[in-house]
Order: structure tokens, then C-alpha cells, then sequence
């Protein structure tokens, strides 16, 4: 995929210390989830390879500092972005500017990338938002009963009649 690009970077020979290094890094993940690092790294569109780590963090569905930020920014639910909002104080980050929004994004991603990389099942589902019943219709009382309501306390309180 990279040609001269990967030689440079990493050798020809696939037993050197970069193979070794690239099959210690891959070592544990399915043939599908090294396909979805592929993908991925087509869709970057670099005429440069990823590092090992970026490439298995790939494989594993971690997304870029980048896209997380976005995800952040635009509400997304997805599983990553829910688990970095885990280690983002959210009263902080509303009244931080935007330089110190932007250190707490990055501060999350990182966090979550290495509870991935060591493990960490991603939420599966959002939680569901606690319904709220409607509050009922108001009636306004009728003229009647208000004087009637009006009367029986101006009695409780020992005021005089309503006019």
C-alpha cells in the first residue's frame, strides 16, 4: 500500500526488529479487525504509513483525537465519545474557555484510547432518558369558588368580609 514509503520507514524484510515490532503490536486481533485497520488507513489518504500503535488503535475501532473533539463538539452518542465524557468534569468544561475545553477533550480521548487499549469494554448503549410525565393542564378556578376559597381564609385569619 505504501511502497518506497513503508521501506523507508520500516525495511524490507520482514523479520527485522519492525516485523517484530508490528507482530507484537498486532499480536491478539482478528483477521477482521486488521482488515478494518486497512480501511482505515486508506481512508486517512497519507502517503505515509501509521505508526504500529495508531495502526492497532485503528484495528480497534479508536478514533482520532480529531474526531473524538468533533464527536464532543456535535453531541455524538457513540460508544468512544460517551466513555471519554467519563473523564470530563461537565460543570468545569461548560465555564472553561476554549483553550481549557480543548486540554479536557484531549485529556478524555487519551484516557479513553488507553482504557481501550488495555481492555475496557465501551458503553453499549446510551442510558435512556428518564420520561417525565407531562405536568397537567392548567384550569383556572371559577369565579365562584375563588370568592368561596377567598371568604374561608379571610374567616381563618379573622379578616373582615370581601367586598
Amino acid at each position: 500500500m505504501f511502497g518506497h514509503s513503508w521501506v523507508s520507514q520500516y525495511g524490507a524484510n520482514p523479520a527485522g526488529l519492525a516485523g517484530d515490532t508490528w507482530g507484537t503490536v498486532l499480536a491478539g486481533l482478528t483477521g477482521e479487525q486488521i482488515a478494518q485497520g486497512m480501511r482505515e488507513t486508506l481512508a486517512l489518504g497519507s502517503d505515509w504509513p501509521p505508526s504500529a500503535p495508531r495502526f492497532r488503535a485503528m484495528c480497534i475501532g479508536i478514533p482520532s483525537l480529531a474526531a473524538t473533539q468533533h464527536a464532543m463538539r456535535t453531541g455524538a452518542t457513540d460508544p468512544f465519545t460517551r466513555q471519554a465524557w467519563t473523564y470530563i468534569d461537565s460543570f468545569q468544561f461548560r465555564s472553561a474557555d476554549a483553550d481549557q475545553a480543548a486540554r479536557m477533550m484531549r485529556d478524555a480521548h487519551e484516557l479513553t484510547v488507553r482504557f481501550v487499549m488495555d481492555g475496557g469494554e465501551l458503553p453499549a448503549e446510551p442510558v435512556a432518558a428518564i420520561a417525565v410525565d407531562p405536568a397537567p393542564e392548567h384550569v383556572p378556578a371559577s369565579p365562584d369558588f375563588a370568592r368561596q376559597r377567598i371568604e374561608e381564609i379571610q374567616r381563618q385569619l379573622g379578616a373582615g368580609e370581601v367586598a
